[in-house]
């Protein structure tokens, strides 16, 4: 079995020949090796280079184009898992040791996985004693977030976006209109995962968790894109990759893309209407079309209104049964009734429910029986 040039799952480090498991001497982890897949070493390596670099999809795909022409492997099954879970070996500088981090929580422990089991199924028994002791500390990390994520309250809105150029280091366009439509949303009453907001306060902590929990419970996700790389970017893809799949299971949930040119859309959603950048109406557009999707699919019979905005008179859409709202383009707030009066044919006229005479509306009352009226 010539493993020479196999690179380590953990560390990357090159290993060196042995058994159907192999302890890396530069970070001490243990490999499952498998002697079938050595003619497919370049492959397995740079797919060992992807996952460490977080680029999990990819990984993944090389793994199961080696599986559609070979029986199953079981370092690749074992690979797979990994890819799935999104597992990445990160150095602990008091220990030194690698320990997994997790980058795709999934509700299904990691020992009840397909992919897993049919590795144990497949392995000898000393294959079979790491990979049920590696698999049992990535689901005790695994339970320790879903404890975490269970905890945050539901989201309506995930925003998607590369926040820092890899160039530049700088922060991002995509950043600058997310915070924008992070306060149109807001301002609408949603609750809206936004990183740069709602992670702030997070510093020193996995993030995982809380992108898992609001991946999840977000009926509607919008993905920010003013150049081609940042939809591909490892993190915003990692992120709108998940949220697609969740789609693919649950059909209320809404993905739309926004961008300058259609053509920076990935490949797969060019044909999917997008929301072109074009000015402050196109975030004014992604508002209005989330609202209205939250409101379609909660069964929510409200009939939205179309009103002035008292302050700077541009129209807006409005809840009738909601005392106040906040403006989309001024970001005044208004009071609604006050709105619809002055903008809905007839609607500045009242009837007095005292003595019933019919009058303009007005902030004093009643002008026959001067009586209040709410």
């Amino acid at each position: 079995m010539n493993v020479e040039a196999l690179s380590c799952q953990c560390c990357g480090a090159p290993l060196k020949p042995g058994n159907s498991v192999c302890t890396c001497e530069y970070c001490g982890q243990t490999n499952i090796v498998s002697g079938e897949t050595g003619k497919y070493i370049d492959l397995l390596n740079r797919a060992n280079e992807l996952r460490q670099q977080c680029e999990f999809d990819r990984a993944f795909r090389i793994y199961e184009d080696i599986l559609d022409r070979n029986p199953p492997f079981v370092d690749i099954l074992w690979a797979m898992t990994l890819c799935e879970y999104g597992i990445e070996y990160v150095q602990d500088p008091a220990s030194t040791r690698y320990i997994p981090t997790l980058h795709r929580i999934n509700d299904e422990s990691i020992l009840n996985s397909e992919s897993f089991n049919e590795a144990v199924e497949m392995a000898d028994d000393i294959q079979k004693e790491e990979l049920k002791a590696a698999a049992s500390q990535i689901a005790r990390i695994q339970e320790d977030y879903l404890n975490i994520a269970k905890n945050e309250k539901p989201y309506d809105v995930f925003i998607c976006y590369k926040e820092t150029d890899d160039e530049t280091g700088l922060r991002t366009e995509d950043s600058k209109i997310g915070e924008r439509l992070y306060g149109l949303l807001t301002g609408m009453g949603l609750k809206v995962f936004f990183s740069r907001e709602t992670l702030q306060d997070k510093l020193g902590v996995n993030y995982e968790p809380y992108i898992f929990a609001a991946l999840k419970s977000a009926p509607a996700m919008v993905v920010l894109g003013t150049r081609a790389d940042y939809f591909h970017a490892v993190w915003v893809r990692n992120e709108w990759s998940r949220f697609f799949k969740l789609k693919e299971a649950d059909d209320q949930k809404l993905l739309m893309f926004a961008c300058k040119d259609i053509n920076d859309l990935p490949a797969a959603f060019r044909r999917m209407q997008a929301q072109l950048l074009t000015g402050d109406e196109a975030l004014i557009n992604i508002a209005e079309n989330i609202r209205d999707h939250l409101t379609a699919i909660r069964g929510e019979n409200t009939e939205l209104v179309r009103v002035k905005c008292p302050e700077c008179s541009k129209s807006v859409s409005v809840d009738p049964s909601e005392k106040a709202s906040i403006c989309p383009h001024c970001r005044k707030p208004f009071i609604v009734l006050d709105a619809i009066a002055k903008s809905v044919p007839g609607g500045n006229r009242i009837k007095c429910p005292h003595c019933g005479k019919e009058q303009e509306r007005n902030k004093y009352g009643c002008i026959f029986c001067h009586k209040p009226i709410a």
